[in-house]
């Protein structure tokens, strides 16, 4: 088959045809790969069959790929693999209904994600799904003087408020200080520019973003819950049913994300491995 990349919503998500990742892509693949990224930002690829190494070797290609901190959610033989599971995996902890809240992966970090591959080995009849927003469409469509009043400005992205936050419900083991401090506050532009396609896209979100770097905290907090707000609209948002064997990669950049509810009387289980980015500007 010959590679196709056919926009499912608009220019903001593309499906890809016409390739077997169990296989070694050749240059030329790779190339229009990272094209469509910049171009559409979620790609979908149906009906793959993945080992934990194919998962690996594919995403290793876009760039060295992240450890993430909370390490009893790594698989044990694979620590470049993050286990989203509510039944858990080879004693990884379980996880029921992760990530239902908007945020873009490890943007606590000083060198977010490029982005994040999201691979499915089972999943519920219904519900489950993962919702994308638009950061591009976002940014672009932001009133001119909010553009003003936001270029330059950083926000700061922490990591232990949101899994405090789990942790009051019961759903997360506690973290060792270790591991608090090896994720220490950073800042990051609000309006980052992308650095293969020059766009600007919205970097806040409601999981990471606590406060605007310079500006009274309620003045701060105001400003974000207004971007945010503007940013996860519904005509900024896709919503991907998952099949089994669906992979979904996902450029962090220009995207953020949240699961939404399903039975977990039925088994959810998700493979993530993330790929290193670079510092925003």
């Amino acid at each position: 088959m010959t590679l196709s990349i056919r926009p499912v919503q608009g220019n903001f998500v593309a499906e890809v045809a016409g390739i077997d990742l169990t296989q070694p892509a050749d240059d030329t693949t790779m190339a229009a790969l990272r094209r469509a990224l910049a171009d559409h930002s979620v790609l979908v690829f149906r009906g793959q069959t993945l080992t934990e190494p194919e998962h690996i070797a594919f995403s290793r290609r876009f760039g060295p790929l992240h450890i993430h901190t909370a390490k009893h959610y790594l698989l044990p033989d694979f620590p470049e693999i993050l286990v989203l599971s509510n039944r858990g995996e080879k004693g990884t902890t379980p996880v029921e209904n992760g990530g239902a809240y908007w945020h873009s992966d490890v943007s606590y970090t000083a060198r977010p994600p490029l982005g994040s591959l999201l691979y499915a080995l089972e999943v519920p009849p219904t519900g489950g799904d993962t919702l994308y927003a638009d950061m591009f469409a976002a940014y672009d469509t932001l009133p001119e003087a909010t553009k003003r009043r936001i270029q330059g400005l950083k926000a700061v992205h922490r990591y232990a408020d949101r899994y405090a936050k789990m942790q009051e419900g019961g759903k997360r083991p506690a973290l060792t200080k270790e591991q608090l401090d090896s994720v220490p506050d950073v800042v990051h532009p609000i309006a980052r520019t992308h650095p293969d396609n020059g766009r600007k896209a919205l970097f806040v979100n409601e999981g990471f973003t606590v406060g605007i770097q310079g500006l009274p905290e309620a003045e701060g907090r105001a400003l974000l819950d207004d971007l945010l707000a503007h940013a996860t609209q519904d005509r900024f948002v896709y919503a991907h049913k998952w099949r089994k064997g669906d992979l979904v990669f996902w450029d962090n950049r220009s995207t953020q994300h949240r699961a939404t509810q399903y039975d977990i009387s039925y088994v959810r289980a998700m493979h993530r491995t993330t790929v290193e980015g670079q510092i925003p500007v």
